[in-house]
Protein backbone atom coordinates (compact mmCIF):
# COMPACT_ATOMS: atom_id res chain seq x y z
CA UNK A 1 0.00 0.00 0.00
CA UNK A 2 1.12 3.53 -0.77
CA UNK A 3 0.90 6.77 1.27
CA UNK A 4 -1.36 8.34 -0.75
CA UNK A 5 -3.96 5.10 -0.87
CA UNK A 6 -3.16 5.10 3.12
CA UNK A 7 -4.30 8.37 4.01
CA UNK A 8 -7.57 8.01 2.01
CA UNK A 9 -8.26 4.85 4.66
CA UNK A 10 -7.94 7.50 7.59
CA UNK A 11 -10.04 9.74 9.68
CA UNK A 12 -8.13 11.95 11.90
CA UNK A 13 -10.07 12.77 14.62
CA UNK A 14 -9.70 14.81 18.42
CA UNK A 15 -11.78 15.55 21.21
CA UNK A 16 -10.57 18.80 21.93
CA UNK A 17 -11.05 22.07 24.68
CA UNK A 18 -9.14 25.39 24.25
CA UNK A 19 -5.66 25.91 23.00
CA UNK A 20 -7.10 28.04 20.06
CA UNK A 21 -3.73 29.78 20.29
CA UNK A 22 -1.34 26.45 18.39
CA UNK A 23 -4.54 24.77 17.17
CA UNK A 24 -4.28 25.48 13.83
CA UNK A 25 0.22 25.01 14.41
CA UNK A 26 -0.67 21.57 15.55
CA UNK A 27 -3.46 20.07 13.33
CA UNK A 28 -0.84 21.09 10.26
CA UNK A 29 2.17 18.98 12.34
CA UNK A 30 0.07 15.82 12.12
CA UNK A 31 -0.72 16.31 8.35
CA UNK A 32 2.75 16.80 8.24
CA UNK A 33 3.24 13.55 10.44
CA UNK A 34 0.93 11.51 8.74
CA UNK A 35 2.33 12.56 4.96
CA UNK A 36 -0.43 14.27 3.52
CA UNK A 37 -3.97 14.77 4.52
CA UNK A 38 -5.97 12.26 5.78
CA UNK A 39 -9.35 10.67 4.70
CA UNK A 40 -11.13 13.52 6.53
CA UNK A 41 -10.50 15.45 9.83
CA UNK A 42 -12.99 15.56 12.64
CA UNK A 43 -13.04 17.96 15.94
CA UNK A 44 -15.51 17.39 18.66
CA UNK A 45 -15.29 20.13 20.80
CA UNK A 46 -15.47 20.03 24.67
CA UNK A 47 -16.91 23.41 25.87
CA UNK A 48 -14.13 25.85 24.46
CA UNK A 49 -14.20 29.78 24.31
CA UNK A 50 -15.76 31.50 21.76
CA UNK A 51 -11.68 32.00 20.86
CA UNK A 52 -11.37 28.81 20.06
CA UNK A 53 -14.83 28.47 18.19
CA UNK A 54 -13.60 31.05 15.99
CA UNK A 55 -10.44 28.78 15.09
CA UNK A 56 -12.59 25.79 14.57
CA UNK A 57 -14.94 28.18 11.75
CA UNK A 58 -11.88 29.49 9.97
CA UNK A 59 -10.30 26.12 9.57
CA UNK A 60 -13.53 24.41 8.41
CA UNK A 61 -14.03 27.44 6.16
CA UNK A 62 -10.98 26.80 4.45
CA UNK A 63 -11.57 22.98 4.14
CA UNK A 64 -9.01 22.02 6.64
CA UNK A 65 -11.74 20.41 9.36
CA UNK A 66 -14.23 17.98 7.83
CA UNK A 67 -17.00 17.74 10.38
CA UNK A 68 -17.06 20.24 13.98
CA UNK A 69 -19.40 19.45 16.68
CA UNK A 70 -18.92 22.15 19.29
CA UNK A 71 -20.83 22.43 22.53
CA UNK A 72 -21.41 25.21 24.96
CA UNK A 73 -20.10 25.74 27.97
CA UNK A 74 -22.49 25.60 30.04
CA UNK A 75 -24.39 22.49 28.29
CA UNK A 76 -25.15 19.70 31.07
CA UNK A 77 -23.22 17.18 28.53
CA UNK A 78 -19.94 19.84 29.31
CA UNK A 79 -18.13 18.41 31.83
CA UNK A 80 -14.60 17.35 32.87
CA UNK A 81 -15.57 14.58 34.10
CA UNK A 82 -17.82 13.80 31.50
CA UNK A 83 -15.37 13.86 28.70
CA UNK A 84 -15.82 10.81 27.52
CA UNK A 85 -19.50 12.10 25.95
CA UNK A 86 -16.96 14.16 23.18
CA UNK A 87 -14.35 11.41 23.31
CA UNK A 88 -16.92 9.01 22.09
CA UNK A 89 -18.49 11.31 19.51
CA UNK A 90 -15.33 11.57 18.24
CA UNK A 91 -14.70 8.53 17.28
CA UNK A 92 -18.69 7.39 15.95
CA UNK A 93 -18.71 9.97 13.62
CA UNK A 94 -15.38 9.09 11.99
CA UNK A 95 -16.39 7.69 8.64
CA UNK A 96 -13.09 6.10 7.19
CA UNK A 97 -11.59 2.27 8.34
CA UNK A 98 -9.09 3.75 10.40
CA UNK A 99 -9.23 6.05 13.17
CA UNK A 100 -5.85 8.18 14.10
CA UNK A 101 -6.78 9.66 17.64
CA UNK A 102 -4.59 12.77 18.47
CA UNK A 103 -4.50 15.65 21.25
CA UNK A 104 -3.80 19.33 20.61
CA UNK A 105 -1.29 19.48 23.31
CA UNK A 106 0.25 16.18 21.80
CA UNK A 107 3.56 17.00 19.65
CA UNK A 108 4.43 14.27 16.50
CA UNK A 109 7.94 15.00 15.00
CA UNK A 110 9.71 12.83 12.50
CA UNK A 111 12.21 13.04 9.82
CA UNK A 112 11.93 10.28 7.21
CA UNK A 113 9.82 6.60 7.75
CA UNK A 114 7.74 8.34 5.20
CA UNK A 115 5.63 4.74 4.44
CA UNK A 116 5.16 4.51 8.56
CA UNK A 117 1.32 5.31 8.23
CA UNK A 118 1.01 2.34 5.48
CA UNK A 119 3.12 -0.09 7.15
CA UNK A 120 1.50 0.77 10.58
CA UNK A 121 -2.28 -0.04 8.48
CA UNK A 122 -0.81 -3.37 7.23
CA UNK A 123 0.22 -4.12 11.43
CA UNK A 124 -3.04 -3.77 12.61
CA UNK A 125 -3.83 -7.03 10.47
CA UNK A 126 -1.92 -9.15 12.99
CA UNK A 127 -4.23 -10.84 15.08
CA UNK A 128 -2.58 -9.69 18.08
CA UNK A 129 -2.57 -5.69 17.34
CA UNK A 130 -5.52 -4.06 18.64
CA UNK A 131 -3.29 -0.49 17.98
CA UNK A 132 -0.44 1.74 16.62
CA UNK A 133 0.10 4.72 19.15
CA UNK A 134 2.69 5.97 22.25
CA UNK A 135 3.14 9.01 23.69
CA UNK A 136 3.57 7.77 27.14
CA UNK A 137 5.43 9.22 29.77
CA UNK A 138 5.62 6.23 32.11
CA UNK A 139 6.29 2.99 31.80
CA UNK A 140 3.96 0.95 29.34
CA UNK A 141 5.98 -1.49 27.65
CA UNK A 142 4.91 -5.04 27.83
CA UNK A 143 7.03 -7.32 25.90
CA UNK A 144 9.20 -6.77 22.72
CA UNK A 145 7.63 -6.66 19.55
CA UNK A 146 7.90 -8.73 16.56
CA UNK A 147 9.69 -6.61 14.59
CA UNK A 148 13.18 -4.56 15.74
CA UNK A 149 12.39 -1.00 16.81
CA UNK A 150 8.96 -2.04 18.07
CA UNK A 151 7.48 -3.02 21.52
CA UNK A 152 4.16 -4.01 22.53
CA UNK A 153 2.40 -2.09 25.71
CA UNK A 154 -0.98 -3.06 27.07
CA UNK A 155 -1.59 0.85 27.71
CA UNK A 156 -3.84 2.87 24.92
CA UNK A 157 -4.03 6.75 24.62
CA UNK A 158 -6.30 8.79 22.56
CA UNK A 159 -3.06 11.12 22.81
CA UNK A 160 -1.75 9.50 19.67
CA UNK A 161 -3.30 5.88 18.65
CA UNK A 162 -4.41 4.37 15.01
CA UNK A 163 -6.49 1.76 15.18
CA UNK A 164 -9.60 0.32 13.08
CA UNK A 165 -12.69 2.53 13.42
CA UNK A 166 -14.29 -1.58 13.66
CA UNK A 167 -11.87 -2.64 16.70
CA UNK A 168 -12.68 1.32 18.12
CA UNK A 169 -16.62 0.37 17.97
CA UNK A 170 -16.40 -3.69 19.09
CA UNK A 171 -14.30 -2.41 22.03
CA UNK A 172 -17.24 0.06 23.32
CA UNK A 173 -19.61 -2.47 22.53
CA UNK A 174 -17.88 -4.89 24.94
CA UNK A 175 -17.19 -2.88 27.60
CA UNK A 176 -20.37 -1.44 28.21
CA UNK A 177 -22.76 -1.33 24.99
CA UNK A 178 -25.67 -0.62 26.93
CA UNK A 179 -24.69 2.24 29.22
CA UNK A 180 -23.25 3.78 26.17
CA UNK A 181 -27.08 2.89 24.54
CA UNK A 182 -28.55 4.63 27.67
CA UNK A 183 -26.63 8.06 26.92
CA UNK A 184 -23.86 6.80 29.56
CA UNK A 185 -27.01 7.61 32.50
CA UNK A 186 -26.82 4.04 33.87
CA UNK A 187 -23.91 2.95 36.29
CA UNK A 188 -20.26 3.12 35.01
CA UNK A 189 -18.50 -0.05 33.96
CA UNK A 190 -16.37 1.63 36.02
CA UNK A 191 -15.64 1.67 39.81
CA UNK A 192 -15.21 5.25 41.44
CA UNK A 193 -11.76 5.39 43.05
CA UNK A 194 -12.68 8.89 44.56
CA UNK A 195 -9.49 10.25 42.33
CA UNK A 196 -11.22 10.66 38.71
CA UNK A 197 -11.21 7.17 37.31
CA UNK A 198 -14.28 7.05 36.15
CA UNK A 199 -13.50 9.67 33.15
CA UNK A 200 -11.02 7.28 31.48
CA UNK A 201 -14.09 5.55 29.45
CA UNK A 202 -12.27 4.84 26.28
CA UNK A 203 -8.88 4.18 27.75
CA UNK A 204 -10.64 1.82 29.92
CA UNK A 205 -12.39 0.09 27.21
CA UNK A 206 -9.67 -0.17 25.28
CA UNK A 207 -7.39 -1.71 27.75
CA UNK A 208 -10.15 -4.16 28.63
CA UNK A 209 -10.86 -5.42 25.46
CA UNK A 210 -7.34 -5.79 24.67
CA UNK A 211 -6.42 -8.21 27.40
CA UNK A 212 -9.78 -10.19 27.23
CA UNK A 213 -8.72 -10.65 23.35
CA UNK A 214 -4.48 -10.94 24.05
CA UNK A 215 -4.12 -7.81 21.91
CA UNK A 216 -1.72 -4.95 22.65
CA UNK A 217 -0.66 -1.49 21.09
CA UNK A 218 2.39 -1.28 18.87
CA UNK A 219 4.85 1.01 19.93
CA UNK A 220 7.43 2.62 17.69
CA UNK A 221 11.19 3.26 19.39
CA UNK A 222 11.56 6.68 19.73
CA UNK A 223 14.86 8.63 18.65
CA UNK A 224 15.83 11.17 17.12
CA UNK A 225 14.06 11.15 14.01
CA UNK A 226 10.78 9.88 15.60
CA UNK A 227 8.79 11.05 18.96
CA UNK A 228 5.56 12.06 19.75
CA UNK A 229 5.42 14.07 23.41
CA UNK A 230 2.22 14.48 25.12
CA UNK A 231 2.81 18.27 26.87
CA UNK A 232 -0.08 18.48 28.85
CA UNK A 233 0.83 22.33 27.82
CA UNK A 234 -2.41 24.59 27.41
CA UNK A 235 -2.49 28.21 25.73
CA UNK A 236 0.62 30.09 25.08
CA UNK A 237 2.56 27.82 26.97
CA UNK A 238 1.69 25.22 24.46
CA UNK A 239 2.89 27.63 21.89
CA UNK A 240 6.77 27.87 23.28
CA UNK A 241 6.85 24.41 23.66
CA UNK A 242 5.96 23.36 19.99
CA UNK A 243 8.82 25.68 19.33
CA UNK A 244 11.17 24.11 21.71
CA UNK A 245 9.65 20.60 20.33
CA UNK A 246 10.47 21.34 16.97
CA UNK A 247 14.06 22.71 17.42
CA UNK A 248 14.54 19.40 19.44
CA UNK A 249 15.72 21.27 22.21
CA UNK A 250 16.34 18.74 25.38
CA UNK A 251 14.25 16.18 24.06
CA UNK A 252 16.47 13.27 24.81
CA UNK A 253 15.49 12.63 28.57
CA UNK A 254 12.06 12.42 27.71
CA UNK A 255 12.07 9.81 24.69
CA UNK A 256 10.96 6.40 25.16
CA UNK A 257 9.64 6.79 29.05
CA UNK A 258 7.09 4.18 28.07
CA UNK A 259 9.60 1.79 27.00
CA UNK A 260 11.87 2.09 29.44
CA UNK A 261 11.41 4.16 33.22
CA UNK A 262 9.15 6.61 34.60
CA UNK A 263 10.26 10.03 33.46
CA UNK A 264 10.83 12.88 36.27
CA UNK A 265 7.85 11.41 38.17
CA UNK A 266 6.21 11.08 35.09
CA UNK A 267 6.44 15.24 34.11
CA UNK A 268 5.99 16.17 30.97
CA UNK A 269 8.15 17.65 28.01
CA UNK A 270 8.52 21.68 28.75
CA UNK A 271 7.45 21.54 32.17
CA UNK A 272 9.53 22.41 35.55
CA UNK A 273 10.49 19.29 37.21
CA UNK A 274 9.15 18.26 40.16
CA UNK A 275 11.66 16.88 42.48
CA UNK A 276 10.12 15.94 45.18
CA UNK A 277 7.92 13.76 43.51
CA UNK A 278 10.52 12.37 41.33
CA UNK A 279 11.66 11.02 44.85
CA UNK A 280 8.78 9.80 45.61
CA UNK A 281 8.60 7.81 42.58
CA UNK A 282 11.67 6.47 42.57
CA UNK A 283 11.74 5.14 46.24
CA UNK A 284 8.45 3.86 45.54
CA UNK A 285 9.78 1.56 42.47
CA UNK A 286 12.52 0.34 44.63
CA UNK A 287 12.29 -2.80 46.07
CA UNK A 288 12.07 -0.81 49.35
CA UNK A 289 9.23 0.82 48.37
CA UNK A 290 6.13 -1.27 48.64
CA UNK A 291 7.84 -2.65 52.14
CA UNK A 292 7.84 1.02 53.35
CA UNK A 293 3.95 1.62 52.15
CA UNK A 294 2.74 -1.52 53.75
CA UNK A 295 4.39 -0.25 57.29
CA UNK A 296 3.21 3.35 56.63
CA UNK A 297 -1.14 1.25 56.44
CA UNK A 298 -0.09 -0.57 59.33
CA UNK A 299 0.82 1.86 61.18
CA UNK A 300 -2.12 3.79 60.51
CA UNK A 301 -0.37 6.77 58.31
Amino acid sequence: MNVEDALKLVSMSAANFGNAEALADVLNDWIKFLGGRPGEIVIVDGGSSAHTHAVYFDLFRRGVIDKLQIIRSDHPDNSKDTCYFQEHAAGAICSRPYILWFKSDTLPYRVGNDDWLARAIELLDRPDAFAVGGSYNVPSKHHDGPLPGWYFSDKCSLNFSLMKRSSFMSAMEEFGGGYIASNFTLPSPIADDGKGATRYVMETAFERYMKNHEKYVLAKVEDASWTVFHTNATGPHLVQVRQDYLARRDIAPYMNAGRIVALHGGCYYGMPRDYVKEARVAFGASPFGPAWRKMKRLLGR
